[in-house]
Formats: structure tokens, sequence, C-alpha cells
């Protein structure tokens, strides 16, 4: 009976440690800056800053960001437009896709590019950061 009891006890402890209402340590809170035909330049504002990004960058009217960072988002995440919010993880490469994408470019953009997919797995924890 002792031993149930402790074993209970331990698959307790761990299911209520592995619950975390947090994001992933690898996930970013980011808005949309400006975008076209996949290109985008993405402002980190919650999260950790990944090191890569621009401290600062000045657009073409004038406008200075803070932690930003060039990007591709695919064609197929529909519904992505600038100004929006949401999370994103940084990628060693850049996702196979299948979608069509036109070849059009941002001019000026920050000089760090990084590769990002969209994660719906990260609003777990509501953007609390």
């Amino acid at each position: 009976m002792k031993r149930l009891s402790i074993i209970l006890s331990l698959l307790t402890a761990l299911v209520i440690s592995s619950c975390d209402n947090q994001p992933t340590v690898d996930c970013v809170q980011v808005k949309i800056i400006d975008q076209i035909c996949g290109n985008a330049i993405f402002q980190v504002i919650g999260g950790a800053v990944p090191d890569d990004v621009a401290n600062t960058w000045t657009d073409s009217s004038g406008t200075t960001y803070e932690n930003v960072f060039t990007t591709m988002v695919s064609p197929c995440d529909s519904g992505v437009q600038i100004g929006d919010i949401l999370f994103v993880k940084i990628v060693d490469q850049r996702p196979v896709s299948d979608c069509l994408v036109c070849t059009a470019m941002l001019a000026d953009t920050p000089k760090p590019f990084l590769h990002t997919v969209i994660s719906k797995e990260c609003e777990v924890g509501g953007g609390d950061f």
C-alpha cells in the first residue's frame, strides 16, 4: 500500500510540474511592421528577444522601430496582415512550402534575417510575458 501511495504521489508531482501556462521558451510575440509577397518585417514585442535582431531600424518614412528583423511569411498563412500580432518560433531553415510566392520584395529592410514559423502552440499561455 505504501508503494502505491508513493507512486501516486510521484505521478501527481510530475503531472503538476509539467503544467506550464507560459509560452515555450522559443516562442516570440511579434507585430508585423510591413510585408509584401511573403517578405516581412517583424518587431519583437514579447518574449525573449533573439540575439540576432536589429536593436533599432528606421524605415523610409523616418519611423524608428526597436528589436526588428526580416523574415518570410508563407502565403498559405492567410489572413496575416500588417499590424497583426502573433507568435512565432525562430527556426534554423525556411520551412518547405507548396505555396506560390510573387517576386516583389521590400526595400530597405533590417539586415538581420531570421527564419520563422507561425505557431499556435505558443498562444497557450495567453501571451503573458
